[in-house]
This record gives C-alpha cells, sequence and structure tokens, in this order.
C-alpha cells in the first residue's frame, strides 16, 4: 500500500512542473512541499517498517532471556507495528516541515535537528541491539568471549621474524606475530613509496620528454593495474620464475654473505654483542639532533599571539620573560623526549630477547624487560605531551642557517656523527657469515635437505618482497599523482623569482617548490598511506602470514567469526588512527607559518 502511494507521489512530483503555470507561486510552493515531505515519510516508512516489526518481536516475552527493560510487548502488538512507523513517519517529515518554515533560533534550530535525527535512528538502533543481544543467546558464533585465544594455535606461521612460534604457541602469540609482519611491512612500504612516488612525481614535470614520458608510463600502468593482479604477477612471474631454485643457491651468493632463490634472500646474522655501545650510538645522534634544535630554536618575545590552554599559562607564567629560562625549558624536554626514546628502545630489545635483560633495579624493573619497556612508554608519552605545549608556546620554531659557514658546520657535524655511530655499531652488533648445511655425520645430504645453521641467517623471503614491492609500487603511482598536482598548483611566480635569484634547479626544487607543495600534498598522501595500511590485507594473495591472514586461519579453526572479524576492525582502525595522528601533527607543524 504505502509502495503505491509512493510511487504516486514521485510520478505526481514529475508532472507537477507541467501545470506549473495554471498555479499561483504560492499555492505551487506548498503542493511541491506537501508532496516532497509525503514522498519522504512515505519512503522512510519503507525503510523502517521491517526494523520497527522486527524490534517488537524481540521484545515480546521469552524471546531474550537476558533482556530487563521492565516491561514485554505482546505478541498480537507486533502484527500492529505499522501503527507507529506510520506516527514516526508522520513527526519526522512535519518536524522537517516545519523547521523549514519557522523563524526559531540557530541554537533552537540545532536542538531541534539533533532531537529529528535520534528520533530517525531509533528504529534501526533499537533492532541492532535487541537483534544482537538475540543472537548472542541463540548464535555460538556471536559469543564475545575471547577465551579461545588463550588455547593452542595448532597451525604454522611463515615471516615470524623477530618471534618464533610453534604449535603449543596461543593464538594471542600468533596474532602478535601477524601484527608485526602487517606493520613492518607497511612501514617499509610507505617509506620506499614516498621516495620512488616524489621522484616520480617530480620527473612527470620535468623539460625532458624521455623522463617525463617514462615517469607518466610508470604511473598509468601501476594506477590503473588491479593490486591483486600486480602481487599474483609479482610472486608468480617475476620474482617466482625469474630467480633460481634453492638447489642452486651455492652458485648465487655474493662473497658467501649474501644469497638468493626463489625461496628469497639470505643474508647474514646479527646479534647485540654489547648493548652499551649500540645505545652509545643512539646517544650520539639523539645528542646531535638536540644540539641542532637548540642552536636554530627561535624564542618567541611574547606568546600572547599562541593560543594556550591552562597547562600552558601556567608554563608561560613561571617561565616569564626571561629567555634564559625558555630556553632552558626546551633543552629539557629535548632530553626528556631523548631519554623516553632510549628506555622504550633498551626495554624493546630485551623484549625480543636479544640476549640482554636487566635485573639490577628492584621495584618497577623487576619484571623484565616487560617493565622497562613500559617505563618507557609512560615517559615518552609524558615527553611528547610537554613537545605539544612547547609547540603551543611557540618554544618549537626553528631557522636553518642557509649560509655556506652555516652549511659547513651541519656537514661536519652530521660526517662525525654518522663516523661514531657507524664505529659504536660495529663494536654493539656481531655479524654471523651464513652457514648452509650440506652434509651430516660427513655424509652429503639431498638438496631437498639443506638448512642453515641456526643464528647465522636472517632472510627475506620471496613473499614479502612481492607484498612489499606491490604495495611500494601501486602507492607511489598514487603520490606521484598527488606530488605533480601540488607542485602545479604553485603560482608560476615562485618558480619564477627563485630563478631570478639563480637557485639551481635542485635548490629551486628544495627550498621554494616542495616546501609550499606540502601544504596541499599531506592530506591527500594520508589517504594513501592509510590505504597501503589497508591494502596490506591482500598479503594472503601471496601467502604472507599477516595478522588478517592469521585471524582468517582462526576463523577456519575455531569458527568464532564475529569476535574475530570484530578485531580485525579493531586492529585496522587502531592503525588508521595512528597513521593519521602522525600525518595530521606533519601537517600542523607544515600549516603552522601562514603564507
Amino acid at each position: 500500500m504505502i509502495e503505491r502511494i509512493a510511487l504516486i507521489l514521485i510520478l505526481t512530483l514529475v508532472l507537477l512542473p507541467f501545470f506549473q503555470k495554471y498555479l499561483s507561486s504560492t499555492v505551487f510552493y506548498y503542493i511541491s512541499n506537501t508532496i516532497n515531505y509525503s514522498l519522504f515519510a512515505s519512503i522512510y516508512y519503507i525503510l523502517a517498517d521491517s526494523f520497527v516489526e522486527n524490534t517488537l518481536l524481540n521484545l515480546t516475552p521469552n524471546r531474550i532471556q537476558n533482556l530487563s527493560i521492565g516491561f514485554n510487548i505482546l505478541p498480537e502488538a507486533v502484527d500492529l507495528a505499522w501503527v507507529p512507523t506510520i506516527i514516526l513517519s508522520f513527526v519526522i517529515a512535519l518536524g522537517f516541515f516545519l523547521l523549514q518554515n519557522g523563524n526559531i533560533t540557530p541554537r533552537r534550530y540545532d536542538l531541534s535537528i539533533q532531537f529529528l535525527a535520534i528520533l530517525a535512528f531509533l528504529p534501526f538502533v533499537l533492532y541492532f541491539w535487541t537483534n544482537i543481544l538475540y543472537l548472542k543467546e541463540n548464535d555460538s558464533s556471536w559469543v564475545f568471549d575471547l577465551v579461545f585465544m588463550e588455547e593452542m594455535a595448532g597451525f604454522t606461521l611463515s615471516n615470524e621474524w623477530p618471534f618464533q612460534t610453534v604449535l603449543q604457541d596461543t593464538r594471542w602469540q600468533f596474532y602478535r606475530v601477524g601484527l608485526l609482519n602487517a606493520i613492518r611491512v607497511v612501514i617499509l612500504s610507505i617509506i620506499g613509496s614516498t621516495i620512488v612516488g616524489v621522484l616520480v612525481g617530480v620527473s612527470r614535470l620535468s623539460r625532458n620528454r624521455l623522463l617525463s614520458s617514462l615517469a607518466e608510463s610508470y604511473v598509468e600502468f601501476f594506477r590503473n593495474m588491479p593490486l591483486v593482479v600486480q602481487l599474483f604477477f609479482l610472486y608468480t612471474v617475476v620474482l617466482g620464475a625469474n630467480l633460481p631454485t634453492f638447489e642452486f643457491i651455492q652458485d648465487n651468493t655474493l662473497f658467501g654473505w649474501v644469497y638468493w632463490s626463489n625461496r628469497g634472500i639470505v643474508g647474514p646474522g646479527a646479534t647485540i654483542e654489547n648493548m652499551r655501545y649500540l645505545l652509545a650510538a643512539i646517544v650520539v645522534y639523539l645528542g646531535a639532533r638536540t644540539y641542532i634544535r637548540l642552536t636554530e630554536r627561535i624564542l618567541p618575545e611574547n606568546s600572547d599571539r599562541y593560543s594556550v590552554d591552562s597547562i600552558g599559562k601556567i608554563i608561560e607564567n613561571i617561565l616569564g620573560e626571561d629567555q634564559r629560562n625558555k630556553s632552558r625549558m626546551a633543552v629539557a624536554v629535548d632530553i626528556f623526549f631523548s631519554i623516553s626514546i632510549l628506555i622504550v628502545l633498551y626495554g624493546l630489545f630485551n623484549i625480543v630477547e636479544w640476549n640482554y635483560k636487566i635485573s639490577f633495579i628492584e621495584g618497577i624493573l623487576e619484571n623484565d624487560p616487560i617493565s622497562m619497556f613500559k617505563l618507557g612508554i609512560i615517559l615518552f608519552t609524558l615527553s611528547a605531551l610537554l613537545r605539544f605545549k612547547l609547540d603551543d608556546l611557540g618554544f618549537n620554531n626553528f631557522t636553518v642557517d642557509d649560509s655556506i659557514e652555516g652549511q659547513k658546520n651541519r656537514l661536519y657535524l652530521w660526517s662525525i656523527t654518522i663516523l661514531l655511530m657507524f664505529v659504536l655499531f660495529y663494536f654493539a652488533i656481531l655479524f654471523k657469515q651464513p652457514n648452509l648445511i650440506t652434509e651430516e655425520n660427513g655424509e652429503p645430504l639431498g638438496w631437498g635437505s639443506w638448512d642453515w645453521k641456526e643464528g647465522t641467517t636472517n632472510s627475506i623471503s620471496s613473499v614479502f618482497l612481492s607484498l612489499w614491492i606491490g604495495l611500494t609500487l601501486y602507492t607511489a603511482a598514487q603520490i606521484a599523482e598527488i606530488v605533480r598536482g601540488s607542485i602545479q598548483s604553485l603560482p608560476r611566480g615562485q618558480v619564477e623569482a627563485a630563478i631570478s635569484l639563480g637557485l639551481s634547479p635542485y635548490q629551486r626544487l628544495n627550498l621554494i617548490i616542495l616546501p609550499q607543495a606540502l601544504r596541499s600534498m599531506i592530506p591527500s598522501m594520508t589517504n594513501q598511506y592509510l590505504n597501503c595500511w589497508k591494502n596490506s590485507s591482500l598479503a594472503f594473495v601471496v601467502g604472507f602470514s599477516d595478522f588478517y591472514a592469521v585471524f582468517t586461519t582462526i576463523v577456519n579453526n575455531v569458527g568464532q567469526a564475529v569476535p574475530v572479524f570484530l578485531m580485525i576492525l579493531a586492529t585496522y582502525q587502531a592503525g588508521s588512527l595512528t597513521i593519521s595522528a602522525i600525518m595530521n601533527y606533519i601537517n600542523s607543524n607544515v600549516t603552522k607559518v601562514k603564507i
């Protein structure tokens, strides 16, 4: 019945303009509005009718045992579900009609819109709430208990670095390995796609016709081909067919330190031989960075122009106008931030069981190494919050000395820093040459039984390479177009001014073009980074064990589809929010200076 009314209203609305010349403007306005809102009420009724009926059914006695709302709906009332649906549709349509024609304050208008929106979504919310309660009582797959994650996994994984798993490990352990696999391939893909995308995007604007044509061909080829096809092609044809088989791995080596086959690339094993030297190398880098921030920081004379909260005002009042106090405060926060990074890294190295454990301090460090890592996370969070407050107060504005002397000083500083870090890393990390076992008790083994001696190798599997290369090339094609469009959106006068100053093409690109183009590049690049994180779920195409592949295996083994897929959604959401937060922070720093 309602469907026929809606069809008649649609036909009337289509034919109404033909009769407009026979009606006054006022009559035509009211007739058209009446038809529009009647059509809206009819469509809403058609959408909400079944939801209201099922909600009333779920509220009948003995339908849901754990439902305690103090009342029940009689079964006879379910057949009359159309009555409250019609009333609700009429009230919502009338409310929007009155809002359109009423003369009310903006606040009352906003409150009315919110009330009508809540009223409109109420049948759908009640349906999903009651239906989930019903499914939890009658369908075991809807039980949100995660006890099954504590049970033995019963399957194996590939690409487990830096952890090792066995059949007896819990499913939580397998989830952790899969999550780290996904994170490391996405981080490497983001770095690689950014570098390649910027180079290709700039090359598209080159005056060299050959270079710009090659860049355009790259973009059009990888952008227009589905990612799943690229991954399958890379795994089966490029790496699978062109790399030699494992039986010939002895002939495919680089001075006995690097081997490659269709199983992947095998490099030297590495262990942390001396934690002090490793941390000292990190200290050297953080110290150089803190020194540069100290020398290049521009302290504000007056922070009234900055919008700060109560905590920022307290810091400002304590420091006053003394530039020396402001400088000490900024340096102290930088040092605090560096120390927190050291503690996090120290705890992280212990968590993955790389030889060293701490046991010389009682209390918070007694549950080593997890507690050290937790302490570092707490300190890192506090120091990051302090850095944000300094941003609000204008303490983290920097300048760069581009004079010849300034460039030389930076070159000397970073040259010494990199040299010291290299020496410290050399003493901190022990590299072991890969040892391929081809004999046992003096007897040669068949190549199918060959294996590497434990602890002498670090390997990159072909499935990891396929996923990483595929994500990098595909995402780089998208980023290249973002870079090209952002550069072309800049006023031509900026480039002409840079040319008139005698800047070289590299200087124009590095000092003038890219810094201004970043304002429009970063928001779009954020979307591509998020797509890279979500596209990592295609790892199953090449057999890579990320957390999505782990969870799909768990679903096949256990059958708890609903809680498992909720965990998948939560994991992807957490990763996306983390990437968004980092990119929003970078974007806020880039757009801090107004042009």
